[in-house]
């Protein structure tokens, strides 16, 4: 029986390589012709070096002013209604697992 599974499992392996797209063999992608500068019109990222941004303890000054607004808020909002469902949901369902024991 063992037999059977490891013969299964080879074939199944070669299947696979051989109908992955490109046979199994990666290509490297084509290096850029030119090297462009991103240009950030974005208001969430900040016009400083982002290397002093991106951390567990950001400096100060990479913050934004477009952060926050009304649209956090009822995010926020929503995740409280819906966790508050789901709590009153499963005490319901306690009293009543409770009540008919």
């Amino acid at each position: 029986m063992t037999h059977r599974l490891s013969a299964l499992l080879c074939v199944g392996v070669l299947v696979a390589l051989l109908v992955a797209p490109g046979g199994g063999v990666l290509a490297a992608p084509a290096p850029p012709d030119t090297v462009a500068t991103p240009v950030a019109d974005n208001d969430f990222i900040p016009a400083r070096d982002l290397d002093d941004c991106i951390s567990a303890l950001p400096q100060p000054g990479c913050g934004s002013e477009s952060r926050g607004g009304w649209r956090q808020w009822a995010v926020f909002g929503v995740l409280v209604v819906g966790l508050s469902f789901i709590a009153w949901r499963i005490a319901v369902s306690i009293r009543r697992a409770r009540r008919d024991t």
